[in-house]
């Protein structure tokens, strides 16, 4: 198999001209050669009466005309066989269905908040996909009372927040790190047999010499308490530390 030539665009979108009411954006990969290359160019900067010069056109005004040619070319054929072509009122009808279904956006669905059962070890939610399940609850996953309908497969397990804080003079608190441990049995693309530990460090300050030991203790915290999380995450799974 040949490798695929680079690609190249689109630079700017082309607009509806003012004869018509814009309705979706189209974008096509158009494979060229470079002939069909220099004649586009050719023909797009001769319509621009040769102004500027070839020379002192930068990278993307030598795209634009090219891309500005093709897509010219591509409207005024379509308008000219859109003016002669007969189309009756039923096959109208039957391309308007098929555009709509191929070019107009949906509104997304809205979420619909779970509304879960607890029982004995259990809880029963619903999903988008299997309707309404009942799986396992671990004892130490918060509840579902927050959550949202979605797939089987992302139905996700998760135990208190585990955080830790720096307070400092210039920034006020931060959060150093968050994190649970979670668990999601039933995806499918990203299999998680056993429980596991999320964290998220997220911090992008500058500090000076005090608060800089702030942050240095509320770390030293972060990594006992992420310690102590792994612990229980490898007794959850029956795993010795």
């Amino acid at each position: 198999m040949s490798t695929p030539p680079p690609a190249f665009g689109p630079t700017d979108p082309i607009p509806c001209d003012d004869d018509h009411e814009a309705f979706a954006t189209v974008r096509l990969d158009l494979v060229v050669s470079r002939e069909q290359l220099r004649a586009a160019l050719a023909i797009g900067h001769a319509e621009q009466a040769g102004q500027p010069p070839l020379h002192e056109l930068d990278i993307l005004d030598v795209r634009r005309e090219v891309e500005g040619y093709l897509a010219a070319a591509a409207v005024i054929g379509t308008d000219q066989e859109a003016a002669t072509a007969r189309i009756s009122p039923e096959l109208a009808a039957e391309l308007d269905a098929a555009i709509d279904r191929a070019y107009t956006r949906r509104e997304p669905r809205p979420d619909q908040p779970q509304d879960p059962r607890y029982g004995d070890g259990t809880v029963t939610l619903q999903t988008l996909d299997h309707g309404e399940v009942t799986v396992g609850e671990p004892a130490w996953c918060t509840g579902h009372d927050d959550d949202t309908v979605g797939r089987f497969a992302d139905l996700t397990h998760n135990g208190p927040a585990i955080t830790a804080t720096a307070v400092t003079a210039e920034h006020g608190q931060l959060e150093v790190m968050r994190g649970f441990i979670s668990h999601a049995p039933h995806g499918v693309q990203q299999r998680e047999p056993h429980p596991t530990l999320y964290v998220a460090l997220d911090l992008h300050e500058s500090f000076g010499p005090e608060d800089g030991r702030h942050l240095t203790r509320a770390l030293r915290v972060a990594s006992t308490r992420i310690d102590r999380a792994l612990a229980e995450v490898a007794r959850l799974r029956g795993e010795g530390r």
